[in-house]
């Protein structure tokens, strides 16, 4: 045993026996354990050895170093390792013996939520060690950098449940503490990262880089922990297999043109959504969800390693919330209930669908849209006081930023009612009985690739297939017996052993190629076996990510399924690959009857157009013959200088002259790139061809921008030249569900300037106008206006008024007039009373159907006024905040407040409970009392709606 290789650690006197005692696990760095027989001489110890392999030795000797530096540190939940020593090759750490196994063994042992009272409390104080653990570890400017429920150990010793312990610490990262986290850029680092699974969204961008890793990557690592520990003590232990089968990160990576996006995986946020709706009353549950929820899967880090509102907490945060969190537990009664519930997969799915806005590259298809359950789980929990009917005093209500219930029956609460205040009344809509959800498109995100062998062969003849022919590879490959034996398609298909995939791995090219895709996708090693099945030519695993295309060179023995074509892609604006893209066009020219504009359509030419001749130059459409074009979609973004390379009054008509190439954006040249490769002589691009500083021609082009995308033969971003009529079929409830649906995937939109919200949808709103034979103004139309009206926020955080320029005015009633994603009212349209003698919609007065103005025109006629009768609401104010769901976070006068009712639930369809669906609103100015302004909705019984009011208008 050389000691002397690691003098800083001890060897201890232990007494070993004879080396056959020894009982070695896998040859892993990661994982080998060992067990010295304990007969009375012996103790349990964990032995690690590293890898015969000296890229492993530089770090298992590093790991060594630093266990040495754990000694200084006081805390008992930090494992301390026994000894370091080498034998030959074979180098080796020794560790105390686990004898609960660790964290995740520790929730199988109590997979039915089986902890009382007395078992809650140990764990938060456990959980309170831990974090007060890695406080201890980010003081001495150290960062863990691999926490998992793997890493935290259970030494179940003793009576009172024993104690957690973080392990793994050997490759953490120290630091000097005067080395400040800014002072430390572009200083390498030698930690290899942590189980992608629970790394941060920051790791995916710095990932081949230099840049050390902030110690804020542990404050995310936690939030994942402790969320998961959360599914497990609310779910039962298999609720958590399920979440982390759903997710292969916490977060989601949109990349864009110039940077990359990264947001909370929206199935975690659907999860910790619906979570916060089971969750009734004050509870050690819904706090711990709430600072995972606000301050540990947070998106952005501060540089300088604080703890600032809107950035990941730091560790002392961190300690200090969860120690508050333990304390309340042992004073406040009910606070640390078990709770009991079922795992709410498909309300999870089902409002997850609201929550994708982008694409979600190699990571789980989004699932299809299924029916939401028509009720909550039940709490096996006793219920807590209901609300004081008789309220209190008039106060000053401000509109909470969480949701309420609307059923006196359904309400757990905990009030002070001393204070008037609601501790929590907690409801967002996936709760609400939605039997009649109206979202019943067979519409989804799934997309697979079909083999057209046909198309591929003929594009390989016309390119000449020794021009794009791979160059062979010398290499002999290294084959397991397993893969060796494949001689045909399917190449994989069966269950696969993950842990056996990796041993493989070291030895088998093909074994190898698949365990990486698995680990670059994030595939959770637990369960341990996976299925895999090949779709085409695609393998992937089952209702998973795909994960591996296979192709094959043209030939007559090609297997049967597989599809031809080549292992890369072809060089960007190569005639080659223009020769491709100009026949995937010929295809969907020629085959596609969706995409080909109907029979005696004439396209309207947009005003102006950008020539990509030589020179490239702005020309006006009425200077020339009609012309096929191309039109570019893209996202200007927070453009500053010389990169906001617009078309303004100055400059019109130099542009008319020449626009010089090299002054354009890149996304701007790789355009003209491609219209000029794909033969096409003319682009539309709205920067350049809109007049940004006119504002009648911006106003103008903005309403005709629907007409400028479909009269383009081709368009960057493509769309159908026969919408809406062809999505129709893919709605089962038919034209007003399409647009709610395409109205709430809107509102979830990012605009660089929130006042164009309402503008960039104008060439959408007009072309549903002109299919539908109505009238439109303000994102509502004048068939379904009753329905139209009822939008609500659709989370909980509040939506923002946007402030409108001089000359333009919006109606509170519109969400044109609100910046944040919306949803509409789950109703069962077909159960609805309209109230249409209670309201009178701006479009009943106005012109007859089929004006030819562009919608929202108020040249001739006031599209902004809503008249309807105000009622009084007979509510106090505590069952305002129950049954309202404002708007903003603003301050109302409650004796002020009234509503006006848009819709009823019909009696003669057997409704248990039926409601009126309320509009409410507030006195716009005090000096006129008949014009009103909206602040919220609301789902209200009879009896909390006044029987008569006055005559009122509502901008």
């Amino acid at each position: 045993m050389e000691a002397e290789d690691y003098p800083h650690l001890a060897v201890g006197r232990l007494q070993l026996g004879s080396p056959r005692r020894y009982v070695f696990g896998l040859d892993l760095l990661d994982g080998g354990l060992c067990t010295v027989d304990a007969n009375g001489e012996g103790i349990a110890i964990a032995i690690k050895k590293a890898k015969h392999n000296d890229e492993l030795a530089e770090f298992f000797d590093k790991e060594a170093s630093n266990l040495h530096k754990l000694q200084e540190y006081k805390s008992p939940h930090l494992i301390k390792p026994i000894a370091a020593y080498q034998i030959g090759q074979d180098r080796c750490l020794v560790f105390p013996w686990a004898n609960g196994g660790n964290l995740l063994n520790y929730w199988e042992d109590h997979q039915h939520h089986g902890l009382n009272s007395r078992g809650l409390q140990w764990l938060l104080r456990q959980l309170k060690g831990v974090c007060s653990a890695i406080q201890e570890l980010h003081e001495g400017n150290t960062r863990h950098g691999d926490l998992k429920p793997e890493n935290i150990l259970w030494f179940k010793d003793g009576n009172d449940g024993g104690c957690l312990q973080i392990a793994d610490l050997g490759l953490a990262a120290f630091h000097e503490k005067k080395a400040h986290t800014q002072n430390r850029q572009g200083m390498k680092t030698f930690t290899p990262s942590g189980t992608s699974r629970y790394e941060p969204p920051e790791m995916d961008e710095k990932r081949n880089t230099d840049n050390p890793r902030s110690r804020q990557y542990d404050m995310w690592s936690m939030g994942c922990v402790l969320l998961e520990t959360l599914l497990w003590l609310i779910y039962g232990f298999k609720s958590v297999g399920v979440f982390q089968g759903s997710t292969t990160h916490f977060w989601v990576c949109h990349d864009r043109p110039d940077r990359k996006d990264y947001f909370v995986h929206p199935y975690v946020d659907s999860c910790m959504r619906v979570m916060m709706a089971d969750l009734h009353g004050e509870s050690a549950y819904k706090d711990l969800l709430l600072l995972v929820r606000d301050k540990l899967l947070v998106v952005a880090v501060s540089e300088t390693y604080g703890s600032f509102r809107g950035y990941r907490a730091i560790a002392k945060t961190l300690h200090t919330e969860v120690e508050k969190i333990s304390k309340k537990s042992e004073t406040l009664r009910d606070y640390l209930a078990p709770v009991t519930l079922v795992y709410p997969a498909d309300r999870i799915r089902a409002q997850q669908q609201h929550n994708v806005v982008y694409q979600e590259g190699r990571n789980l298809a989004v699932p299809r849209r299924e029916d939401i359950p028509s009720s909550s789980p039940i709490l096996t929990t006793h219920d807590a006081p209901s609300i004081d009917e008789n309220g209190g005093p008039k106060v000053l209500v401000r509109a909470p930023t969480g949701d309420f219930k609307s059923s006196a029956q359904s309400t757990s609460s905990s009030v002070n009612t001393k204070h008037q205040q609601v501790s929590q009344l907690s409801l967002t809509t996936e709760e609400r009985s939605v039997d009649g959800f109206q979202h019943s498109s067979t519409l989804n995100d799934e997309w697979e690739s079909m083999p057209d062998n046909e198309f591929a062969a003929r594009f390989l003849s016309s390119v000449g297939w020794d021009r794009v022919r791979p160059e062979q590879q010398t290499d002999i490959s290294s084959l397991c017996p397993s893969c060796s034996a494949i001689d045909s398609t399917p190449v994989f298909n069966g269950e696969y052993n993950v842990a056996d995939l990796e041993l493989m791995s070291y030895s088998c090219d093909l074994c190898n190629l698949l365990f990486k895709t698995l680990d670059n996708t994030g595939t959770p090693k637990s369960p341990r076996v996976i299925t895999l099945s090949q779709d085409g030519g695609t393998v992937g695993i089952k209702h998973g990510p795909k994960l591996l295309s296979i192709y094959v060179e043209p030939g007559s023995d090609a297997p049967k399924g597989a599809q031809f074509g080549l292992p890369r892609l072809l060089e960007p604006a190569s005639p080659d690959q223009f020769t491709l893209l100009k026949q995937w066009i010929k295809v969907c020219d020629s085959g596609h009857g969706m995409c080909r504009r109907k029979d005696g359509d004439v396209p309207t030419m947009p005003t102006r157009l950008i020539e990509v001749g030589n020179p490239i130059r702005l020309v006006d459409s009425a200077g020339i013959d009609p012309s096929p074009y191309i039109a570019l979609g893209h996202c200007w973004g927070p453009l500053k200088g010389s990169a906001k390379f617009c078309t303004f009054k100055y400059n019109v008509d130099q542009l008319r002259i020449s626009i010089d190439f090299e002054r354009l954006p890149l996304t701007f040249k790789d355009a003209v790139s491609v219209v000029r490769g794909l033969g096409f002589r003319y682009i539309w691009i709205d920067s350049l061809c809109i007049i940004q500083d006119d504002q009648r021609d911006w106003e103008y082009e903005a309403a005709r921008m629907e007409q400028v995308f479909s009269g383009a033969p081709k368009a960057a971003f493509l769309g159908d030249a026969n919408f809406p009529e062809s999505a129709l079929e893919y709605y089962r409830d038919g034209r007003q569900v399409l647009v709610q649906d395409l109205y709430e995937r809107y509102s979830g939109l990012a605009f660089t300037m929130a006042i164009d919200r309402s503008v960039a949808i104008l060439g959408l709103q007009k072309r549903l106008e002109r299919a539908f034979h109505t009238q439109a103004a303000f994102g509502l139309f004048a068939v379904y206006f009753g329905r139209g009206l009822l939008w609500q926020r659709r989370y909980i955080k509040p939506m923002k008024r946007i402030a409108w320029p001089g000359g333009r005015r919006v109606p509170s009633w519109s969400w044109f007039s609100k910046e944040g994603p919306i949803e509409y009212m789950s109703l069962q349209f077909e159960k609805i009373d309209w109230a249409t003698k209670e309201f009178i919609s701006p479009f009943q007065s106005q012109t007859a159907v089929g004006s030819k103005k562009p919608s929202g025109a108020q040249e001739d006629r006031d599209l902004t006024a809503l008249r309807g009768q105000a009622r009084k609401l007979q509510l106090t104010e505590l069952e305002m905040l129950v049954h309202i769901r404002f708007d903003s976070e603003e301050e109302f006068d409650t004796g002020s407040l009234r509503c006006v009712v848009i819709g009823r639930d019909k009696i003669d369809h057997g409704t248990d409970d039926p409601k009126q669906h309320v509009l409410v609103v507030q006195p716009l100015d005090a000096l006129e009392k008949r014009c009103y302004e909206r602040v919220g909705v609301a789902s209200l019984r009879f009896e909390h709606v006044g029987n008569e009011g006055p005559w009122i208008t509502i901008r």
